[in-house]
């Protein structure tokens, strides 16, 4: 495939600077509503697709809107949930290896029109922030050997393995892309502990993967980097260069502190900890300033708590296989009784009626 350099390059500049940028209200990463399209692809061929989506908020058109931020910690929740929901327990391999560079934008575009593996690196490294600002990647050299590590910013999300694993098997898919299909690491490396079954790691990396390591990263010979990219574009790459480097000095979209918020509340709903105190700490501000933020905006936690509760607990029932009990902790309540009563107050029907109903609706 060869990269059409100057059309191409003035159609993606056109596209991205249409979207203002303002200064966030958080700290809470964020990044593009349209990067959940490759985790929506994933499960299209299934019902459930808009329960699923709903579980964060999020319509299927908003996954097409350019300007659309969401917290990163969205993402991951609905990989999470996208996982329950196909019972993949290899769910971010799959959609890793999936994924095309163009998906990225301007990052996608500037690492295909890089001359050399380590000049596509270092583009991935460099202008990743205008896509997510959840952390960073960051290529070590050491003699003959390469580490290309994946970590996440301080202020991240909690540990998401399907992200990890997403994340790196996106990066192999990107090299192979790129370079030759051929191509595979000599070592992948992962912070989470080893799963039950690794088949399709070894089928994905085609190399020794480890688990409980001290860093995400793809391990090589340094040699590697010297390698040409097939679809390199010098003239390309410099414009796509300098409109990213424009670009950085601009903050990301702005969210609303509610957002910000929910998105903090979906997280404690996976740990058991939605408590005023836990969402605050979270957010790092004080319950009372979380509090009065809120009231200006028309919301509190309580009404958040909730609708985070409503969605979820509807995407459980509908599209996967879960207890009742299993529910009820998936929302962060103690017993199963009161995720009884308190669905049955939401929606006037039982937990298993509901099931029932949405079942019948998908066979029809």
């Amino acid at each position: 495939m060869i990269f059409c350099a100057k059309p191409s390059a003035r159609r993606h500049i056109r596209e991205i600077v249409k979207a203002p940028h303002r200064q966030p209200v958080s700290k809470v990463p964020t990044v593009f509503a349209r990067s959940v399209r490759k985790i929506v692809d994933a499960v299209a061929a299934r019902d459930g697709v808009r329960p699923l989506l709903r579980t964060i908020g999020l319509d299927q058109e908003a996954i097409y809107d350019l300007r659309l931020r969401i917290p990163y910690s969205d993402m991951m929740i609905l990989a999470e949930h996208a996982a329950r929901m196909t019972k993949d327990a290899a769910f971010g391999l799959h959609v890793g290896e999936r994924v095309k560079p163009q998906s990225y934008g301007i990052v996608g575009y500037s690492i295909m029109t890089s001359s050399t593996v380590e000049e596509a690196l270092r583009s991935q490294m460099r202008h990743l922030p205008l896509w997510t600002n959840v952390g960073n990647f960051r290529l070590e050299v050491d003699g003959p050997v390469a580490h290309f590590r994946w970590e996440y910013s301080a202020v991240s999300p909690p540990d998401s393995r399907h992200d990890y694993e997403m994340s790196l098997a996106t990066v192999t898919q990107f090299l192979r892309l790129l370079t030759s299909e051929n191509w595979k690491p000599s070592e992948v490396w992962f912070r989470h502990p080893k799963p039950n079954n690794i088949s399709e790691h070894v089928r994905i990396f085609r190399a020794p993967t480890h688990f409980g390591m001290p860093a995400n990263a793809l391990v090589f010979d340094s040699s590697f980097l010297a390698s040409p990219i097939r679809t390199a574009s010098p003239y390309a790459h410099r414009v796509l260069t300098a409109v990213a480097e424009q670009l950085s000095a601009c903050a990301p979209e702005a969210q609303t502190f509610s957002q910000a918020t929910l998105s903090v509340v979906r997280q404690g709903m996976s740990r058991g900890d939605v408590s005023l105190d836990a969402v605050s700490r979270r957010l790092g501000v004080s319950r009372r300033t979380l509090q009065r933020k809120l009231r200006l905006e028309c919301s509190s936690h309580r009404n958040l708590l909730q609708r985070a509760r409503q969605d979820v607990s509807r995407f459980l029932l509908a599209c996967t296989d879960v207890t009742t009990v299993e529910a009820a902790y998936a929302l962060g309540l103690s017993e199963p009784s009161a995720f009884y009563h308190t669905f049955q107050g939401w929606f006037g029907v039982s937990p298993r009626a509901y099931r029932r109903a949405t079942q019948l609706r998908n066979l029809s």
